[in-house]
């Protein structure tokens, strides 16, 4: 297909025009003031509470076959790159939740654990209240599965298959009888990310050298998530007492790497072949439990969660050969590590009149890693790898976070409010016996607040504002080279300082006749901004080092709007724009000044009473690094989900990027280097999915049972 403009494309996708016809419904839950809107039945892909937003996973058919990574990629806001990490609003730092626990992984690996066929609803709170952890400059991201309803058995299970060659199976058993629920399940995936990649670097030494290297590498990059998790648990739920008991365990395997030529001005034509493999072995356990202490409804909780990597290896590969496949370089790394972490809470809540509670709680969080760091190289004239003893680094990493809040809750008319505080005293340790150590402590306040209005003729409005902050792990902190590919190494930095973030939000949703429409505006504030700078480092070699790069703010505007322009049309048009403005304190990095946003159209037809399908136009704007540019985009995904068997049977399929343009053209400068960087998924990428749930009823009564789809309510372990 020959190369369609962006512009043109992007003009084409927003072309439909909004007709209107629908009906408002507004619920309101007891503590969280949640404002639902149905269009004629239907609910919203993204509905709104006090402190969220929550997309209903049901209503992305272009999730189909994917996880919850899939399910977040038509937020505003959201954009994937091109290592398929995902972020929002700029952002990649962001705790991830399942049903209230902490997942096992962490930022993107977490959200690809969990397979989209199994998620009812995910929330964003983007200004968490105090009682909740304070890293993640974004929020908090938590994936609320399905449920069973009602006493029975409830048996699921999905199958995916991909022209990348990704393949998935997971399947989840459940018996829910009166005031118990025993559930077990498994899971096993391997998600292929593929895509060409172009890239021409010049490099120069300094002053009075003045050498200029120009180099060219060419050919494909993959990158992978491969989990195999099992997972089972116990619940048992009446008026006075909720106990929630969750193992899981498994192995997750995270390779990535690239096959390329490599030619530059002062070298042959070579054959350039790099690797890098996360394996870890995890297994965590989860109990929490809370007492109902009067009728009012004061109660008591306590919970408790244990997560233990018996091993977790690092392992990076970078080879040259010569275009009769004899080895001209090469040099392996393996970083092994055992890791293990805890965290604990226990809070009071108090009822203290009809609509207001006060909550007090006590955290803590510890996490531990060691573990050692070698390395070898390729010597030409021994034809053999030959290990770096000087390079060989032992490590010892512990951080323990003791954590004190109280928040109230309250309603009064059409306000509602919340207003919290939390302090962190943090411990942070870090022993390398043969480079460095840093031991750090201090204590720090948190403050957060929310305030909402509701009224029939205004719509509803809500301001939110919390402190969050962004605290390096060893992974950021190791003073040691690892190699990203040959021609690309990095290193962390034992100094790097906690990054600090006030985030603040404004609401406002509201009906206009049969439309419904959202708008929100959002600033968050960085000092000490954590990012990379990328150095010349040797002859056509970079460096990329962590550093704290200056200080940011990052202002924009979310719209969302929700129309049916027919009864078998639901449409949703939303997209943001963002000022961000942002002042370099470190050499080498750019004060930058730029607009940035993104914009989808999503279109859902009900072709029958079983047959749904689903178009989306996506457009992603250029924005600023911290060293360069990269240029804008647009892609366009079709989905179709066919249900069988009255119900039972779902098949999916889905086809992203259909007119193949999607690309990632990045460029960074500085005194000594220039490069330029071509990265375009590979075509095409179709995904086949199967769902099948079979459900049988008890003959016992539901009284009594475990309320569906518990709610979020910040058990921060």
């Amino acid at each position: 297909m020959p190369h369609i403009q962006p512009k043109i494309l992007l003009f084409l996708f927003l072309l439909p025009a909004m007709s209107l016809q629908a009906q408002e419904k507004t619920e309101r839950a007891d503590t969280t003031m949640m404002q639902e809107v149905s269009i004629n039945g239907e609910r919203q892909r993204i509905s709104y509470r006090l402190d969220r937003q929550r997309i209903d996973a049901g209503q992305v058919l272009t999730a189909q076959g994917g996880t919850a990574f899939d399910v977040l990629r038509a937020v505003p806001g959201v954009v994937v790159d091109a290592d398929g990490k995902l972020s929002f609003r700029g952002s990649q730092e962001f705790l991830v939740y399942v049903d209230g626990k902490p997942s096992p992984l962490s930022g993107t690996e977490a959200l690809q654990m969990v397979g989209a066929a199994n998620i009812r609803d995910i929330e964003i709170l983007t200004t968490p209240s105090a009682k909740y952890k304070t890293d993640g400059d974004v929020g908090i991201i938590n994936i609320v599965t399905r449920r069973s309803e009602t006493d029975g058995w409830d048996i699921a299970v999905n199958g995916t298959a991909s022209t990348w060659g990704t393949l998935s199976l997971d399947t989840k058993i459940n018996y829910r009888t009166g005031h118990h629920n025993i559930y077990i399940g498994g899971q096993g995936s391997d998600i292929h990310n593929k895509s060409q990649f172009e890239q021409r670097k010049t490099t120069a030494s300094p002053s009075p050298y003045n050498e200029r290297v120009t180099s060219y590498a060419d050919g494909t990059r993959f990158r992978d998530f491969r989990t195999f998790i099992g997972q089972g648990g116990y619940e048992f739920n009446n008026e006075w007492h909720r106990l929630s008991i969750d193992l899981q365990g498994g192995k997750t395997i995270n390779p990535r790497g690239g096959d390329m030529t490599y030619e530059s001005t002062e070298a042959p034509l070579l054959d350039s072949h790099d690797r890098y493999k996360l394996t870890k072995h995890l297994f965590q356990a989860a109990v929490s439990y809370t007492w109902k202490l009067n009728e009012r409804g004061d109660e008591v909780s306590i919970s408790n969660r244990f997560r233990y990597d018996n091993f977790s290896e690092e392992y990076t590969e970078s080879n040259m050969f010569s275009l009769d496949g004899a080895r001209q370089e090469g040099t392996r790394g393996y970083e092994t590590e055992h890791h293990w972490d805890c965290d604990g809470a226990f809070s009071y809540k108090l009822h203290y009149r009809s609509t207001g509670t006060l909550e007090t709680g006590y955290q803590y969080t510890t996490y531990s890693e060691h573990g050692d760091y070698r390395i070898c190289y390729w010597d030409l004239p021994s034809q053999a790898f030959v290990w770096q003893d000087d390079l060989y680094a032992p490590f010892y990493y512990r951080r323990q976070t003791h954590s004190g809040y109280a928040q109230v809750n309250d309603r009064i008319g059409p306000f509602q409010f919340d207003a919290g505080l939390r302090i962190d005293h943090v411990m942070d340790d870090m022993d390398l016996p043969t480079i460095t150590s840093r031991h750090k402590r201090y204590t720090e306040l948190y403050p957060s607040a929310h305030l909402a209005y509701t009224s029939v003729k205004a719509g509803t409005f809500t301001l939110g504002y919390s402190r969050r902050t962004n605290r390096p792990g060893i992974w950021k902190l190791e003073p040691y080279i690892t190699y990203e590919d040959y021609h690309t190494r990095i290193i962390g930095n034992p100094d790097l300082n906690s990054e600090y973030i006030h985030s603040m939000e404004l609401s406002w949703r509201k009906m206009f006749g049969q439309t419904g429409v959202t708008a929100t505006i959002y600033a968050r504030r960085r000092t000490g901004v954590v990012d990379y700078v990328r150095r010349a480092y040797d002859v056509g070699v970079t460096l990329d080092s962590i550093i704290n790069a200056g200080n940011g703010w990052r202002k924009g505007l979310e719209l969302q709007v929700t129309t049916k322009p027919a009864r078998w049309w639901q449409l949703t048009v939303n997209g943001d724009l963002s000022l961000h403005n942002f002042r370099a304190t470190y050499e080498g990095c750019t004060s930058t000044h730029n607009t940035t946003g993104t914009a989808g159209c999503i279109n859902n037809f009900r072709l029958t009473k079983n047959t749904a399908l689903q178009f989306d136009g996506h457009f992603v704007s250029g924005h600023h690094l911290t060293q360069g540019w990269e240029k804008a985009y647009v892609y366009f995904d079709l989905a179709a989900r066919q249900t069988l068997l009255a119900g039972k049977l779902q098949l999916g399929l889905v086809a992203h990027d259909i007119f193949h343009t999607a690309r990632y053209h990045s460029l960074r400068t500085s005194s000594l280097l220039s490069s330029e960087t071509w990265v375009r998924p590979t075509y095409p990428n179709i995904i086949l999915s199967v769902s099948y749930r079979f459900r049988q009823p008890s003959s016992k009564a539901k009284e009594g049972a475990i309320s569906k789809e518990a709610e979020f309510v910040g058990k921060d372990f």
